[in-house]
Parts: C-alpha cells; sequence; structure tokens
C-alpha cells in the first residue's frame, strides 16, 4: 500500500515537472552542484548551505520521477543517480570536518556505512547472489532518507554553532549506518540464490 502511494506520488511529481527543459541526467549533476555550493556555505556558516542542501536532496528525488514521466529511463541515469548520490553525501560531511570537537571517527564510519550499504545492495544484484526482484526490495535498518535528513539537520546544527547536539548526532547516524551496513549482509545471506 505505502509502496503504490509511494509510486503514485512520484508519478504525479514526474509530470508536474515534466516541462522542465532538462534532461534527468541534468537534473542529477545539479544536485551535485547545489550540494559542492552548500557546502561552502555551510563551512562560511551561512544559513544560505543548508537551504542549498535542502534543494539538493529534493532535486535528487525529481530526476528519477521526471525520467519516468519523459520515458527516458536509462541504466546510465540510474548509475549516475548513485554515483550522484554518494558525492551529495561527501560533500555534507566535508563542512562538518571543521566543526570543534567533532571527531573525524564518526564522520568516517558515516559516509562508509553509507557508501557500503548502498554498494553492497547494487552489487548483490549486479553479481546475481540474489534474484533481482529480491534485490530491490531488500531494506535496510536506517534507509537513505532518514540517513539525510539527519545529515541535514546536523548541518544546521553546525551553523547554528549547536556542537554540543552534533556530535552525538553524528554518532548515532554513524551507528545507524553501520547496522545497516551489517543488516543488509545479512539480508542478502537469506535471500540468496540456493
Amino acid at each position: 500500500m505505502l509502496k503504490s502511494s509511494l509510486s503514485s506520488s512520484q508519478s504525479r511529481v514526474g509530470q508536474l515537472f515534466k516541462w522542465l527543459p532538462l534532461h534527468p541526467n541534468d537534473i542529477t549533476l545539479l544536485s551535485v552542484l547545489l550540494a559542492a555550493a552548500g557546502a561552502y556555505f555551510v563551512w562560511q556558516q551561512s544559513i544560505l548551505g543548508p537551504v542549498l542542501f535542502l534543494l539538493s536532496f529534493l532535486i535528487d528525488g525529481l530526476d528519477g520521477a521526471v525520467a519516468r514521466a519523459k520515458n527516458l529511463t536509462s541504466s546510465f541515469g540510474a548509475y549516475l543517480d548513485g554515483i550522484c548520490d554518494r558525492l551529495v553525501e561527501f560533500f555534507a560531511l566535508v563542512p562538518l570536518l571543521f566543526a570543534p570537537s567533532l571527531f573525524l571517527p564518526s564522520l568516517l564510519t558515516l559516509f562508509f556505512g553509507s557508501c557500503m550499504t548502498a554498494f553492497s545492495k547494487a552489487y548483490a544484484d549486479h553479481r546475481e547472489a540474489v534474484e533481482h526482484q529480491k534485490a530491490a526490495k531488500l531494506a535496510t535498518l536506517m534507509p537513505r532518507t532518514e540517513r539525510v535528513i539527519g545529515i541535514w539537520v546536523g548541518l544546521v546544527l553546525f551553523v547554528a554553532g549547536r556542537f554540543d547536539i552534533l556530535i552525538p548526532l553524528m554518532w548515532i547516524l554513524a551507528a545507524g549506518s553501520i547496522l545497516s551496513f551489517l543488516w543488509l549482509q545479512f539480508a542478502v545471506w537469506r535471500a540468496k540464490k540456493a
């Protein structure tokens, strides 16, 4: 029920923005450019940084919907989207390296868990360790949407100078991303082909 509701919402969004004179891959790349600019402004502790990241995250959800609405879906577009998702997350974490007392290990752990969770799911499908239909349905404990929302809140806290809340939040997100990675390994093992 929820999946069909999301699919219906994405379809409506795609139809709404179908008029854009951009190829869906251009929209994907635009999300990376907004994230790079956002990283600079977060580092400068300007509220413009989190605003640009919010736009980047919203645009990231737009590319696939527009691709389906324009009948322009492609394997390359899906590949580019996955690569750009990791780049956006990287740019979101870079300015946090400059937070006083924020331990580098929490950011590295968060980025590792985030990248490896996405990679594991895609690689299980690519190497046919799991049937394609099952691979598409593999769930994680902390999906990308929740992780991105947490990172965005972290960026706002950074700009506001609230490092007392930012540091525990980054450790919670780091732990969640590692648990998601480990959970996905278990899920792939359970769903593996005989």
